[in-house]
């Protein structure tokens, strides 16, 4: 089973709560240069400045982005910015937002401490498969400053609701912290520190298993440094390493929303379009739809209408090439021939997701491109106008629009033990670096 308890959070100082909208940020893999040199100029305590430093060209092994943190960091806390609970408690995190689709919703879930084991069942589970990369940066990051910064998201079966009970109370006063992030989502949060409800919560999600949603880096980072401070003195007193922040919501919350990660393609060399057209109607039925001097909303709404009508069916996708003014809706002719043109060495829960059809059968067997390859030339939106965009100004060479994994199926993959191809999945809203620390 995983083993959750509370602990003594970091917060900023309730002396920077007016100006707590302008020291936040998405996590560190969502911000793209620009927006962390806008995160930059937006405050001088901006989080920025510890979960996605500044690189510069004389960086050296003593004085880098990560060592710089580790500087900022404490000074923030001998100065006051930062300010640690007097004892440990959990938080509860509430997330106000609108949808793509334009309806508002609520998430909200509890931040805890996690300890940080091996992927298996009733413990950890994981759903799609990461990069080396990320991994070594943000190792490099906890070792320097050894703390997380960011929460990982997760999630755990709940059919009855029974955390929502537990948490209700605490929502109906007036939280510790509230902020709007730059794409207007409103984060809040409550402590629960008294002995009474910690352990009910506790109680409660001992026997859980937890699915990791948004932060699979994060973790086995959290799992490589506990390793690497086991080896260097097994026998240490201080267990805090063992232990990693999540932020943990019910698989069954109605605020719950899961977009796609549209696939755009860069970069392909000698594309015939012509023949990848033709191949791709060896497995799919394909229709063309013109742009007929239609604005970007217009037909990303009409792309993503056509598509849901498929959502539960599988193997449907959009797609948008360079130079034309159509999109083309690529169907699926028959499932299990599909099937049977597909690695078998995997599940065939895994065989039936969106995101292995279209890597297998578009860019494999379509564009002619292995899984190296497309993944080196690949990029990723949960926009679908980006993605048009981004193929009608020649950005890319060829958008792909997905529907959303859902939670079923991550769950079945997950139990089975296999792990989805890369970015299968993107949660919407993104939780805030900043307004819940761990420091260790």
């Amino acid at each position: 089973m995983a083993e959750i308890k509370p602990f003594e959070m970091v917060n900023y100082s309730p002396d920077y709560s007016d100006v707590l909208s302008s020291l936040i940020t998405p996590p560190y893999d969502v911000i793209s240069p620009k927006d962390q040199e806008f995160f930059y100029n937006l405050h001088p305590y901006n989080i920025i400045r510890l979960v996605l430093g500044k690189q510069h060209d004389n960086d050296t092994t003593s004085d880098n982005r990560y060592t710089r943190a580790a500087v900022t960091l404490n000074k923030w806390i001998l100065d006051k910015t930062l300010v640690r609970k007097g004892k440990p408690c959990f938080a509860i995190y509430q997330m106000d937002f609108e949808e793509p689709q334009g309806a508002r919703k609520r998430l909200d879930g509890l931040i805890g401490l996690v300890k940080v084991e091996d992927y298996g069942v009733n413990k950890v589970l994981p759903h799609e498969k990461t990069y080396s990369g990320p991994k070594k940066d943000q190792l490099e990051l906890i070792r320097a400053c050894r703390a997380n910064f960011t929460p990982i998201q997760a999630m755990f079966d709940d059919p009855e609701d029974v955390m929502c009970g537990l948490s209700a109370p605490f929502m109906e006063s007036k939280p510790d912290q509230e902020a709007v992030d730059s794409n207007g989502t409103t984060h809040r949060t409550w402590s629960v520190c008294e002995e009474d409800s910690v352990q009910k919560i506790v109680s409660f999600l001992k026997d859980k298993s937890f699915l990791i949603a948004d932060g699979h880096h994060r973790y086995e980072t959290a799992l490589a440094y506990r390793r690497e401070i086991e080896n260097q003195n097994p026998f240490s007193v201080d267990q805090s390493h063992k232990y990693v922040m999540m932020f943990l919501t019910s698989m069954s919350h109605p605020g719950l929303v899961i977009l796609p990660a549209h696939r755009m393609l860069k970069d392909i060399k000698n594309l015939d379009q012509k023949a990848s057209l033709s191949r791709l109607n060896d497995n799919f039925i394909v229709q063309e739809f013109d742009f007929n001097g239609r604005d970007l909303e217009s037909i990303s709404r009409q792309i993503s209408s056509e598509l849901r009508q498929y959502a539960e069916l599988g193997g449907y996708f959009g797609m948008v090439i360079n130079g034309e003014k159509k999109f083309y809706l690529l169907g699926l002719k028959h499932l299990q021939t599909a099937i049977s043109k597909v690695n078998q060495n995997m599940s065939e829960a895994l065989i039936k997701l969106d995101v292995t059809i279209l890597r297998e059968l578009v860019l494999g067997h379509g564009f002619g491109l292995d899984e190296e390859n497309s993944e080196t030339h690949m990029r990723y939106t949960p926009s679908i106008p980006d993605a048009i965009e981004k193929a009608v100004t020649g950005e890319v060479r060829v958008s792909f629009i997905l529907n959303p994994t859902r939670v079923d199926q991550m769950r079945r993959a997950a139990e089975l033990g296999q792990k989805m191809p890369h970015k299968s999945t993107y949660f919407y809203p993104k939780i805030s670096s900043g307004l819940v620390l761990n420091i260790f």
